[in-house]
């Protein structure tokens, strides 16, 4: 056996030896994670998931996206006081509080009005919810990121709702953004200043308006940022989307240097392995077929498609991402929805390396 041949034979070895300690790390870290998700705990901040809303205040600049609306939601659920930004909050005079106004207001408005419906019934039997149940505040407010007069009435409109002696955010989560998908010589003008007028300007209006309320209570800025994973193609037709929120990512970057001083962390998400046309899409209720013994209870009751609206745009694994953004006292300046697995990465590298091999392999075959 020639030296180059053993030399391919043991770069072969140490590349199956590596996929195999690869293997066993993805296995480890599965289990690991596992055990934390059930103990309720955190790998990196022990008091991510423990100390939960607490009431703390936070804005979601828009749940006319399926986004914002879980996100909404699920931070209520956990126990934050959530302001829910809405174009079109109001029941414009119906005396039946779920019809009127967007769709993601009716469904707003049915989930607030059953939990004031429980938290009468707790006060009526003289008992309360056990505090690990504890959900938080939902106060709707007219919010339309592009526009100054509605951001500057909503300060006002939060400075009244929040509770006495509190002034501040504790985190905005801005949701509001735009998504036209289509090829770039398709394109009119129109659709670029669109998704640059929510995505990028209404980003930067966001954070310049509620920076007071932020710096009183050394909050966090969140924005949705742009997918940094170069081995993902984000997919043809979204050219433009991508453009602007890259343009999100570079002005994130410049206001957290900026706001440092003030202790308010500016945070990106980044939005790797979700599809990207669906995270800013209207909410949209299930219009699946019902048996027709479903008629009279929904007569009875018309909230009920509303109440048994489960918006779920993105998977667990996000959401956990976004309470650690939410929660952990030192927070990362970028987190992944989706994290690439090690796994993926290390496939990656093994993928070059055997191309290098297999190329190694061919020269001493061409010089023969």
């Amino acid at each position: 056996m020639d030296d180059q041949t053993a030399l391919i034979l043991a770069l072969q070895l140490i590349a199956l030896c590596c996929i195999a300690a690869a293997l066993l790390l993805y296995l480890l870290c599965r289990i690991r994670n596992r055990y934390i998700a059930g103990s309720g705990q955190d790998q990196d901040d022990p008091e991510v998931t423990l100390n939960l809303g607490l009431g703390r205040a936070v804005l979601v600049t828009s749940c006319d996206t399926a986004f914002g609306l879980q996100c909404a939601l699920h931070l209520s659920n956990l126990g934050f006081r959530v302001f829910a930004g809405l174009k079109d909050p109001d029941a414009n005079g119906r005396d039946d509080a779920t019809e009127g106004g967007s769709l993601a207001a009716r469904i707003l408005r049915a989930k607030i009005k059953e939990r004031e419906m429980l938290n009468s019934e707790c006060a009526s039997e003289a008992s309360a919810p056990p505090s690990g149940a504890a959900v938080g505040a939902l106060i709707t407010i007219p919010l339309d990121v592009t526009r100054e007069d509605m951001l500057h009435e909503a300060v006002v409109l939060i400075r009244r709702n929040l509770p006495a002696g509190e002034d501040g955010l504790w985190a905005v989560l801005n949701t509001a953004g735009m998504c036209c998908k289509g090829r770039l010589e398709n394109q009119e003008n129109a659709h670029w200043d669109v998704m640059l007028k929510y995505n990028v300007v209404g980003a930067l209006r966001t954070a310049r308006t509620f920076m007071p309320l932020l710096k009183n209570k050394k909050g966090r800025l969140i924005n949705m940022g742009a997918n940094i994973n170069h081995t993902n193609n984000p997919g043809s037709g979204l050219v433009a989307y991508t453009a602007a929120r890259y343009a999100v990512e570079g002005a994130s970057t410049a206001l957290r240097h900026e706001m440092a001083p003030h202790g308010i962390h500016v945070i990106t998400l980044q939005p790797n392995g979700v599809a990207l046309e669906k995270i800013f899409a209207a909410p949209r209720l299930d219009t699946s077929d019902k048996p027709s013994d479903h008629t009279a209870l929904e007569i009875q009751h018309p909230a009920n498609k509303y109440l048994d609206y489960n918006p779920s745009v993105l998977p667990s694994q996000a959401m956990r991402m976004i309470e650690e953004a939410l929660l952990s006292k030192s927070p990362k300046q970028n987190y992944q929805l989706l994290p690439q697995s090690k796994l993926n990465s290390l496939n990656h590298s093994m993928l070059i390396m055997k191309n290098k091999i297999m190329s190694a392999q061919i020269k001493p075959t061409q010089l023969a």
